[in-house]
């Protein structure tokens, strides 16, 4: 037994119901014809197979607002989903700019895979660079832990500088490994010159690339937990995280600040509500938090994670002719990330096979919105 039909109610009075659908069209009908054409549809993408798209004015304006960056004064910058990795938003995105000390997210990253956290390094009289500093002292006995706390809270140009020498033996040696990693991870429009992030020629990344970066880091949790701390004591000193937004954005929990005078004001950041969460990056900006927020509010605003599941009830019954009553039961109930004026427009068609019999294959459904697939999900039978 194989069957199509769109989630809707299966019944054994088939005559009833198509009595109900040409009433139905009837009152339609006598509605158009009175209030003459209605208001403006747009409408396209649509096949002998599948429906195409309706959308109503409301529907359209949304559409437009969802899309539309914010104003944001960053020469480039990117919104994106974390998980998925998907870009919402950009300006510029793949220009190169001077990175500021967001290179450090990458710093950190090839630490954490080379290094251990319990070696102690002894902090080499040429780490002690930059104004940014965690107030190391040449000949001074620390941990790779404590370190990475100071690079990552407080910007520390001497602890990145450390770090550095104690991976590779140098600042140009480590930055090769950069390079390699960048290169690992896909990165076309970056290029590392130092691991901290000072005014270098040739010291470059994109926003889209910074993105890709933050989104490997944050998959440490030894470096989540670090870019969401506000402070923290480490190796005597009192640590105040430089991420202002930690401590006035509902759900900031990263990622890293940078400044120079050739990138001007730089940020990567993250914020998490209702376990889903969101990547800003603003390079060349001239308030970068202003900037974060309004692509961070942006994403909470008109952008949201949404289960799908089968319709309840009798929409998800089907009575077979012998008298039984079977329904259908999705083996799991994926999450998609969708604008949030699509959600309404969700809808799941049932490709049904098999005999029935309770926890056997059922066929699968398939959630679309509008003519696009967003999921294929399996399906089984149970009794209801």
């Amino acid at each position: 037994m194989r069957k199509r039909f769109r989630s809707g109610p299966q019944t054994g009075a088939h005559e009833e119901h198509k009595a109900h659908q040409i009433i139905l069209v009837l009152a339609l009908s006598v509605l158009w014809a009175l209030v003459g054409f209605g208001p403006p549809v747009l409408t396209g993408g649509a096949t002998r197979a599948l429906p195409g798209w309706r959308l109503y004015p409301g529907q359209v304006r949304a559409l437009a607002v969802s899309r539309r960056m914010p104003p944001v004064t960053a020469r480039a910058a990117v919104l994106a989903d974390a998980k998925t990795g998907q870009i919402l938003l950009s300006k510029n995105p793949d220009q190169p700019l001077p990175p500021a000390s967001t290179t450090k997210v990458m710093t950190a990253l090839i630490v954490l895979e080379r290094g251990h956290l319990d070696d102690v390094v002894t902090v080499p009289a040429d780490a002690l660079i930059g104004e940014a500093s965690m107030g190391l002292r040449a000949g001074e006995r620390i941990t790779v832990h404590d370190l990475l706390y100071g690079m990552l809270m407080v910007s520390g140009n001497d602890a990145a500088m450390a770090l550095a020498d104690y991976v590779a033996g140098s600042a140009k040696a480590f930055a090769t490994l950069m390079n390699q990693k960048a290169a690992q991870l896909g990165l076309t429009h970056t290029h590392f010159v130092n691991p901290h992030g000072l005014d270098a020629p040739g010291h470059l990344a994109s926003a889209t690339d910074l993105l890709t970066i933050a989104r490997a880091g944050l998959k440490n949790k030894l470096f989540a937990k670090i870019v969401s701390t506000p402070r923290a004591r480490i190796a005597g000193r009192l640590l105040i995280n430089r991420n202002q937004l930690l401590t006035t954005y509902p759900g900031a929990d990263g990622v890293k600040t940078g400044t120079t005078d050739a990138a001007g004001q730089c940020l990567v950041a993250s914020a998490t509500r209702q376990g889903h969460r969101a990547i800003a990056v603003v390079l060349g900006s001239q308030d970068r938090y202003a900037d974060a927020r309004a692509l961070l509010d942006h994403y909470f605003t008109y952008f949201g994670w949404r289960k799908l599941t089968l319709p309840p009830g009798e929409l998800s019954r089907v009575h077979w002719s012998d008298g039984r009553v079977r329904e259908l039961a999705a083996t799991s109930e994926p999450e998609v990330l969708l604008p949030r004026w699509q959600w309404p427009l969700v809808h799941a068609v049932c490709e049904i096979s098999g005999d029935g019999t309770a926890g056997s294959p059922a066929g699968q459904a398939i959630f679309r919105v509008g003519p696009k697939t967003i999921a294929e999900v399996p399906l089984r039978w149970r009794e209801p």
